[in-house]
C-alpha cells in the first residue's frame, strides 16, 4: 500500500496542513465576544486540576481542563460533546479519530460534525495541522449530506487555548492564544461559537 494511502489526521503538521488545503496565508481571527463568568464550581475543579496535572503530564491528564470548561460551556446550548470519535471521508488522510468532535444535541455520533477540538501537551504546530484535517474531512462527509456548514476547530494543552474557523469558501482564521487563568475569555468564545454553530444548523432546516 502506497504511503499517501495510509495517511490520517495525526500524519500533518500546521505547514503541510495549510500547503495541502491551500490555505496559506491563514487570516488572524478577531472573534467578538461577551466574558462569561465561571461557576464556582469550575473554579475550584481548575485548581483542583492545577494540583493534580503538572506540566510533564501527558494529553490524557491535559484533557481534563478541556473537559471541565466544555462541559461548563455547553450549558444552555444544544449541542453534545463526543470524545474519541472516528471520522472518515472515505480517503486519505481525511480519516482518523479526533480527540473531541461536537454535534447538535442528538442520541447517536453522526453528521453533522460542527466543531473539533485537539489536545496537545504543547505542539500548537502538530495540533492545528491535524486539526485542519480532521475540520476538512468534516466538511467533507457533511456536505455528501447536504450541510454546507463552516466547521471550528480547538486547539488546547489544557490550560492555553486556540480557535480557529474553517469557511465553507476555504479560508481559515486562527486567534491569538488564550489562558484558564482567565477562564471567562475562554467561556465567552465558547458561547459565541456554539451559539453560531445553533444558529447555522437551524437556518439549514428551516
Amino acid at each position: 500500500m502506497p504511503e499517501r494511502e495510509k495517511e490520517t489526521f495525526g500524519d500533518y503538521d500546521l505547514a503541510s496542513a495549510l500547503e495541502l488545503l491551500n490555505l496559506f496565508p491563514y487570516q488572524k481571527w478577531e472573534i467578538p465576544f461577551e466574558p462569561v463568568q465561571p461557576t464556582e464550581s469550575l473554579k475550584v475543579n481548575l485548581k483542583r486540576a492545577e494540583r493534580q496535572v503538572i506540566s510533564a503530564s501527558n494529553e490524557w491528564e491535559q484533557r481534563l481542563f478541556m473537559e471541565l470548561i466544555f462541559l461548563e460551556a455547553l450549558e444552555g446550548h444544544h449541542v453534545r460533546m463526543w470524545q474519541e470519535k472516528r471520522i472518515d471521508a472515505g480517503e486519505p488522510p481525511f480519516r482518523g479519530k479526533a480527540d473531541f468532535v461536537f454535534t447538535p444535541y442528538q442520541a447517536s455520533f453522526k453528521i453533522p460534525y460542527i466543531i473539533l477540538s485537539e489536545a496537545k501537551r504543547d505542539d500548537f504546530d502538530q495540533g492545528w495541522g491535524q486539526c485542519l484535517i480532521a475540520t476538512k474531512a468534516s466538511q467533507m462527509v457533511n456536505e455528501k449530506d447536504g450541510y454546507d456548514l463552516d466547521i471550528y476547530g480547538i486547539v488546547s494543552t489544557g490550560r492555553i487555548w486556540e480557535f480557529g474557523k474553517y469557511t465553507t469558501d476555504n479560508r481559515f482564521y486562527r486567534t491569538d492564544a488564550y489562558s484558564t487563568a482567565y477562564p471567562e475569555f475562554i467561556l465567552g468564545i465558547l458561547n459565541e461559537i456554539f451559539t453560531a454553530c445553533e444558529t447555522s444548523i437551524l437556518k439549514r432546516e428551516a
